[in-house]
């Protein structure tokens, strides 16, 4: 009888040993695991690279600088330094007016944050003198979309009245080479779908695509309010 229970016991005994000895073998590795570099155990996420913008071949334009102050009575007129990079690229910093140009490839651009209501202000000048329209490339189905941060914009400086597509007369125009944030130098994309566009709707702006304005400025040296 006991040797019987002695023939039982054994193995149960030499397995238990095998047993214990495998956990022990686990339980170092994951001691050792926890104890690597967390390089080791887990690979890094690489930050996409960012599209950082540099302006160095557009001067730079501050918006008090367009216009000679206080007016004279010849009305307003161009600084020096406007008349001489009219036609040469510029890059000012600034903000978009919240506003929705019927027009898809202008936005309004003003040294400091402001908004415009057409349908309830109309041509009002409620706006600054100073004011530029800033001309982008038509994609048909986009338009510019309001954006509340400091702005970098670089382009082509255009002076000279023309009539605009809402009938308001714009006197400084950029055509839109490059658009960044001011703070970062970051390249931006300002143009949305319009169907993601609900503030547009909401404000009853009309979207009129078609070719880019040819008609060419005139070219004046003192302008009329």
């Amino acid at each position: 009888m006991l040797l019987k229970s002695f023939t039982f016991i054994l193995p149960l005994a030499f397995f238990g040993f095998i047993g214990t000895i495998a956990w022990l073998n686990q339980g170092v590795k994951a001691n050792s695991l926890s104890k690597e570099e967390p390089s080791k155990r887990q690979p890094s996420v690489v930050a996409a690279p960012v599209d950082q913008l540099d302006f160095t071949d557009y001067a730079p334009l501050k918006f008090e600088e367009i216009f000679v102050t206080p007016a004279g009575p010849k009305g307003l007129e161009y600084t020096a330094k406007a008349n001489e990079l009219k036609g040469k690229r510029v890059h000012m910093d600034g903000f978009m007016v919240k506003h929705f140009n019927d027009d898809p490839q202008l936005f309004m651009f003003t040294a400091l944050p402001t908004s415009h209501n057409s349908v309830e202000y109309g041509l009002a000048d409620s706006l600054p003198v100073s004011l530029v329209h800033v001309v982008m490339q038509v994609r048909p189905g986009d338009a510019p979309i309001w954006t509340p941060r400091r702005l970098t914009i670089a382009g082509t400086l255009e002076l000279g009245s023309r009539q605009e597509m809402d009938g308001r007369v714009s006197h400084v125009r950029l055509l839109c080479d490059l658009v960044a944030d001011s703070k970062t130098q970051t390249a931006l994309e300002l143009r949305k779908p319009l169907a993601l566009q609900k503030d547009r709707r909401a404000m009853g702006a009309k979207t009129d695509f078609r070719l880019p304005q040819t008609n060419k400025p005139k070219d004046t040296s003192q302008l009329t309010q």
